[in-house]
């Protein structure tokens, strides 16, 4: 939905033309939301966002700028506070809701693949994969998982190459020889899998077990994962008395951050406390042990 902004917000207007206003072109930046489009009657508006008679959604319904429509989008002065009605925005997303439902517009968790009886999600399984495997107690060889894509580029597709602390490092890195030995010593160890790709390399799936508890069928090596905390939930983490020295000590430079970028920034620390969709436990440092060792 922010993303409806993002080509009024950004830069690359710049170097528009002197008469490139929306009056004289009529033509939108790039994501810009439609604007001429009548709205239905159910749904609902707040007054500080006018529409036509007609309920006809026009430039001034979001912008509070007199006669933005005239204006070359080059002189658009975007740090106005009403250049979005209302403003300013802390998140984009927020004057979205004004007139769109929030809980409509959420993504769906589709690692949460079973319902509350226990039955599988189906359409969510789709995401993934391009077919359903309904047979959960027939284990599977990696041809026949159907994935969309190759699973070290898959998740892309939802989430982050940089989700987390050395994760890309991670991404580029390819197990030697000793490195194996000891991958395969970790899984017949906890009856887990540590998949590579099909370069050898390390990927989202070899640390992240993708499938909730109950999906895959219990002798399934690839159902090993660490089952302690609700996936509506997701990770949680629990206060620690080092918050106030991480606080005290990123003080001076988030005051100095904030100063020049004009936004505020916070940085504490907490321990994490439960976690989910993971091959074994990272908290106590027990996942990065069933790849690395550290001599003594």
């Amino acid at each position: 939905m922010a993303g409806m902004l993002l080509g009024l917000l950004g830069t690359g207007i710049a170097a528009a033309g002197a008469d490139d206003s929306y009056a004289t072109t009529k033509k939108l930046p790039p994501l810009h939301h439609v604007v001429g489009v009548v709205l239905p009657e159910e749904m609902k508006t707040p007054k500080r966002l006018p529409l036509r008679e007609d309920r006809e959604l026009r430039c001034p319904t979001c912008h509070g700028i007199e006669d933005i429509d005239k204006v070359p989008y080059r002189r658009i002065d975007r740090s106005l506070p009403d250049f979005l009605r209302g403003g300013p925005y802390d998140k984009l997303e927020s004057f979205c809701y004004e007139c769109h439902e929030k809980d409509k517009f959420k993504r769906p968790n589709i690692h949460i693949l079973l319902d509350k009886n226990g039955k599988l999600r189906e359409e969510r399984c789709t995401y993934c994969h391009e077919e359903v495997h309904r047979e959960r107690d027939q284990p599977l060889r990696a041809a026949d998982y159907k994935l969309r894509l190759p699973p070290e580029r898959l998740c892309y597709g939802c989430h982050l190459k940089t989700p987390h602390f050395n994760a890309l490092e991670h991404q580029a890195s390819k197990p030697d020889a000793r490195m194996k030995l000891h991958m395969k010593d970790s899984k017949e160890r906890h009856g887990i899998i540590l998949p590579l790709s099909r370069e050898g390399k390390v990927m989202c799936p070899t640390c992240h077990a993708p499938h909730q508890p109950g999906v895959i069928d219990a002798l399934n090596p690839a159902v090993g994962q660490v089952d302690n905390a609700d996936l509506e939930t997701g990770v949680s983490y629990r206060e620690h008395p080092w918050d106030a020295v991480v606080r005290e000590d990123k003080k001076a430079r988030l005051e100095a951050l904030s100063e020049q970028s004009g936004q505020r920034f916070e940085l504490g620390y907490r321990r994490i406390d439960k976690e989910v969709l993971l091959r074994l436990p990272a908290k106590n440092g027990e996942l990065c042990l069933a790849c690395h060792q550290f001599d003594e």
